[in-house]
């Protein structure tokens, strides 16, 4: 991490870093016009940021002349301090948010018949829906292409797959057979996949459909728009099981040439 993106970090705003820094460069106490010129900006937003730096301890404000002027005291000293400073408060932000977390989530008692509802877009949603199903730690049950997965997420597939198999979390899948899953199809066991495969001429499938937990996610696999939704609802999650395991048990029974 960069010096003045570290700087911002710990709560300055882009002017007060360049400000800031300039002085520290500075010698002897100087008015915010000396400085406003270093930096190429008008004397009202340098004043502003001195005054602000002169409140983190960071500056101090003096009379020379009779002209207001500001130097930067020793950094070793001020910002150790503001650094330790915003420490304990992050510290007391994460406190109270963690003992609020509880009140925050609203619960099944308090509001029955409304599902929680995410909507996410792009890879990057998707792949966070990949991490809320290994967040919920418990065999899980899917429709989809297992090759549209891969042109989708790439190695993340593979990475997925390894964390879920050390986790021993077992997929129960139904997919679409054809030419390009016959590799996929050899290793299920391998990858703790119990797959039921029908022709793809009988489920040409574009997207995909989770159930794991209490939790229903339906994905869009299309590379240019990618989308996900995962809905929280015990009902809905029954209702999606229940269809799953009507499918599999009617077509468990046919035998289909793989």
């Amino acid at each position: 991490m960069k010096l003045k993106q570290a700087l911002e970090e710990i709560g300055l705003s882009a002017i007060e870093v360049d400000t800031y820094l300039t002085l520290l460069k500075t010698a002897g106490a100087q008015p915010a016009s000396i400085l406003a010129n270093r930096m190429g900006i008008n004397r009202t937003t340098a004043y502003k940021a001195l005054i602000n730096l002169s409140k983190l301890g960071l500056a101090t404000k003096t009379m020379k002349h009779g002209i207001i002027c500001f130097f930067a005291e020793d950094p070793e000293d001020t910002l150790k301090a503001l650094i330790e400073e915003r420490k304990e408060t992050l510290d007391q932000v994460n406190m109270t948010v963690l003992e609020a977390l509880p009140s925050l989530i609203v619960g099944e008692e308090s509001s029955p018949h409304l599902p929680k509802i995410r909507y996410y877009e792009g890879v990057d949603g998707i792949k966070q829906v990949y991490e809320a199903v290994l967040k919920e730690g418990a065999d899980y049950y899917r429709y989809g292409d297992i090759t549209k997965i891969y042109g989708t997420l790439g190695d993340f597939v593979d990475d997925y797959i390894r964390r879920r198999n050390k986790m021993g979390i077992t997929a129960h899948a139904i997919m679409p057979y054809h030419k390009r899953s016959e590799e996929l199809y050899k290793k299920d066991k391998e990858e703790l996949r119990k797959a039921l495969y029908i022709p793809y001429d009988l489920f040409p499938i574009e997207g995909e459909v989770r159930i794991f937990g209490n939790k229903v996610a339906i994905l869009s696999l299309k590379k240019d728009s990618p989308i996900s939704v995962i809905i929280e609802s015990d009902v809905v999650a029954r209702m999606f099981k229940s269809i799953f395991m009507l499918t599999w048990r009617d077509y468990a029974k046919r035998t289909f040439k793989l």
